[in-house]
């Protein structure tokens, strides 16, 4: 029974070997690497001006000056491209008894230029403009509203440096 035994030892190992040979090991895998991308595009600008100046009111007279106030403008600029920008404006209606300035300059029903700037900053640019208002010769008592229209102009292009 002990040649059995021994036999049938010597021959499991023998089968073992064999079929221990032909199983694939996998290898070890210790390092690897990713490939990172990212993409800057150009964003946009975008104009945004205070919806509404109230001047208050003043007592009728032969000219009502109302003063001045700051109309506050914000430019955002993530174009990336851009080295300062000019604000156009007109007034919609046509009024010869109101006299309307924004800057140093009378507006019309034309627009033309109010706010230059040379140069301007990736992000929100916030600043303000004055605004003058005086009525002449006008003889009824009420609310007088005007409209503006406001034009945001890209200013000369630059190269983005790195």
């Amino acid at each position: 029974m002990k040649k059995v035994i021994v036999s049938a030892v010597l021959c499991g190992g023998v089968l073992m070997g064999m079929t221990s040979g032909l199983t694939a090991q996998a290898a070890d895998q210790l390092d690897g690497s990713t490939t990172i991308g990212a993409d800057v595009t150009k964003g946009d600008i975008t104009l945004k001006v205070d919806t509404e100046t109230d001047f208050g009111s003043q007592p009728l007279s032969d000219v009502v000056d109302f003063g001045s106030k700051d109309i506050s403008y914000t430019v955002t600029d993530y174009t990336g491209t851009t080295n300062g920008f000019e604000l156009s404006a007109k007034v919609m209606d046509a009024d010869e008894k109101r006299s309307l300035q924004i800057g140093d300059k009378e507006l019309s029903e034309t627009a033309q230029p109010v706010v230059t700037e040379t140069n301007n900053v990736v992000g929100e640019n916030t600043k303000t403009v004055s605004s003058v208002l005086k009525y002449t010769g006008i003889e009824k008592v009420q609310k007088y509203t005007s409209n503006i229209e406001w034009n945001l102009t890209k200013s000369t292009t630059k190269q983005i440096s790195e």
